[in-house]
């Protein structure tokens, strides 16, 4: 009888997470029940399934969308030098909107090839541009060729034109749909509706080539081999930990309630994922969302609440607070208690700190320890100002004297902004240590369970194309089949969501 050796353990990943949540070196109290919900509430009901649409459908949908063609009319046509297009502007917006359809620029030429996906979009054409622009097309779609002309030398020096006009007529259709308006309903800004919330995230799109270096030398055989790379790429650390080379683009997006196939993206944007040195002309993340959505706020007034991750930071969420949003993130790591204040009343005298996001009392317990204390929060008050909008906790203090009420800001103060001459930093970064909505509560997690659906955008933006790879190379272009993507997303949600005048 032979004896099996105990198989090895594999060595750990290189991307595998590290564990992020070490133990505290202070005893947190239990969340009490309060404006931020109970532990009894329900969990949120999940909603129905979005039914599968095939290929014909999405194409429909893509082609018969009148702000597409709204769209093309913002489009460069032909140049005094240089060879023409072949086919007016509307035809390449469509054509790159289709590559997230069929996968790649390849297959989506040889479907503008034959002769019944050509007279599909003759028949769009004639619908919404009328005879005359039918009748001129050619009796083929682009080839490959055509499409490459016209994507190299028209549409990636227009692409801020493009990803503007694309998010002001993506907006006002979240709006016909009833989504970021002012309703006469009367709704709790812990527990903003779903269509009043925006949810974001970036994502890094991987470029058709792995390959950083253009030329690699094989040591044993002495050939030397070239690639094409992709010079905007570089390598960018995801959720997790993990390390993925390519492009980083933010996005954002609302989407009605318990309605499947009802998401409409908002707005994209390319942003850094360099140091500054290497990518001067992009912004960082936290930079990119604060300026998209106040772009988005100057149409969309009846937007409440914005969901992120962790990569959103006190001096982000401040001015979009300021704005009369509710912004929402999960508590990051490393933060520790923050002294408050003192709340002195009578021979009552109350140590408030701030810890896990809300105002909390502190005591020393018998081993040393110390003891914070959550405390309830009554309501979420907001206040408008001449300048920007204050929020504040109503806070109950339990005393056995007697129960004291407080209200706490927790908007960015004047005095917050202060610099401590001795330390040279900004006095108290409050935005970053207490929050609005304290995520370790059913109103928070209700909010976090929001910003995953930025992780069904990015997923299926990855799987739309071949080995997850976006069929573009350069920033510019990867964000041109985005958009093109997003149009397809956006023009599926109008087709089966009714919109209201």
């Amino acid at each position: 009888m032979t004896t099996r050796r105990a198989a090895r353990p594999k060595p750990a990943s290189k991307t595998s997470p590290k564990p992020t949540n070490s133990p505290l070196s202070y005893v947190y109290g239990p969340v009490p029940d309060d404006t931020f919900g109970a532990k009894s509430d329900p969990p949120e009901p999940h909603g129905p399934q979005a039914p599968h649409l095939i290929t014909d459908h999405r194409f429909a949908h893509l082609i018969n969308n009148p702000d597409l063609y709204t769209a093309a009319d913002t489009l460069p046509g032909p140049r005094p030098v240089g060879r023409p297009p072949h086919h007016p502007p509307v035809i390449y917006l469509i054509f790159l909107c289709s590559i997230s359809v069929f996968g790649s620029a390849r297959a989506t030429a040889a479907h503008f090839q034959d002769e019944d996906w050509w007279n599909r979009v003759r028949s769009a054409i004639r619908t919404n541009l009328g005879d005359e622009a039918a009748d001129a097309l050619r009796p083929t779609g682009p080839t490959r060729s055509n499409w490459n002309h016209y994507f190299r030398r028209y549409l990636k020096p227009a692409h801020d034109k493009i990803r503007d006009i694309s998010g002001d007529l993506w907006v006002e259709q979240a709006l016909a749909h009833g989504m970021l308006c002012e309703t006469s309903k009367r709704a709790s800004r812990v527990r903003p509706e779903r269509q009043q919330v925006l949810h974001g995230d970036a994502t890094v799109a991987r470029p058709p080539s792995g390959h950083s270096e253009h030329e690699t030398h094989d040591k044993r055989t002495g050939e030397i081999r070239r690639h094409r790379v992709d010079e905007d790429a570089g390598i960018c650390v995801e959720g997790g930990g993990k390390q993925v080379y390519g492009n980083k683009f933010l996005s954002t997006a609302v989407r009605l309630a318990a309605t499947p196939h009802s998401r409409v993206i908002l707005a994209l944007e390319s942003i850094r994922h360099k140091s500054p040195t290497e990518d001067p002309h992009r912004e960082s993340e936290g930079v990119a969302l604060v300026a998209m959505v106040k772009r988005i706020l100057k149409r969309a007034r009846g937007t409440k609440a914005v969901t992120y991750d962790v990569a959103l930071r006190g001096k982000h969420r401040a001015p979009l607070i300021a704005e009369g949003l509710v912004v929402f993130t999960s508590q990051h790591d490393g933060l520790t208690p923050q002294s408050l204040t003192r709340y002195k009343k009578g021979t009552c005298s109350h140590d408030l700190y701030v810890a896990e996001g809300r105002v909390c009392e502190r005591r020393l317990v018998d081993d040393s320890k110390t003891l914070y204390t959550p405390l309830p929060v009554e309501e979420l008050e907001c206040r408008g100002g001449k300048n920007s909008t204050r929020f504040y906790h109503r806070i109950t203090i339990p005393c056995p004297a007697e129960t004291h009420q407080l209200r706490v800001r927790v908007d960015e103060t004047g005095e917050d902004r202060q610099v401590d001459p001795k330390t040279k930093k900004q006095r108290f970064n409050r935005t970053e240590h207490l929050r609005q909505v304290p995520p370790d509560t059913p109103a928070g997690r209700r909010l976090k369970g929001f910003r995953q659906d930025s992780e069904s955008i990015h997923s299926r933006f990855d799987q739309a194309y071949p080995h997850e790879r976006v069929p573009a190379y350069g920033a510019k272009g990867a964000l041109l089949i985005y958009l093109g993507y997003a149009w397809l997303n956006n023009s599926i949600t109008r087709a089966l969501n009714p919109l209201h005048p």
